[in-house]
């Protein structure tokens, strides 16, 4: 990162080290203490947010968790426990989906994720066979 005045402590909450991207440059932070300039921590949080923990209602910062905390404020610094990695790790959006999920009916209702390497995930059509194989066909 450039030359900046002001510089803080970014705690990496993560157990990985984490990218930052800012003014097209990215840097890498490891777990634990690191000192980055103050104008970076929006976007270090907006990248490295908790996944599924946004507030679909709140979609600004203070509407999420997020992997890294600023030492001295109110953001939490404690590193995250295996749960709450593996929860992380298991989610497909930033946003807390479980309302819509919970909703579903697993008969007639299905939501499908997909990512970026089609070559791992199931097509829509082996989706719908796959629910078919598990819940039997549509009323």
């Amino acid at each position: 990162m450039a030359v900046f005045h002001e510089l803080v402590t970014l705690v990496n909450r993560a157990p990985v080290p984490l990218t930052i991207r800012f003014d097209g440059q990215e840097s890498t932070i490891q777990p634990g203490d690191n000192q980055v300039p103050k104008i970076v921590i929006p976007y270090a949080k907006n990248q490295n947010p908790i996944m599924g923990s946004a507030d679909a209602a709140n979609p600004t910062l203070s509407g999420a968790r997020y992997l890294v905390g600023v030492k001295g404020t109110k953001d939490n610094c404690t590193p995250l426990t295996k749960v709450e990695w593996e929860t992380h790790t298991g989610r497909p959006s930033r946003m807390d989906t479980s309302f819509i999920t919970n909703t579903l009916n697993p008969k007639k209702e299905r939501m499908i994720v997909g990512g970026k390497n089609k070559s791992t995930h199931a097509t829509a059509f082996d989706a719908r066979e796959q629910m078919t194989n598990e819940f039997g066909a549509r009323d």
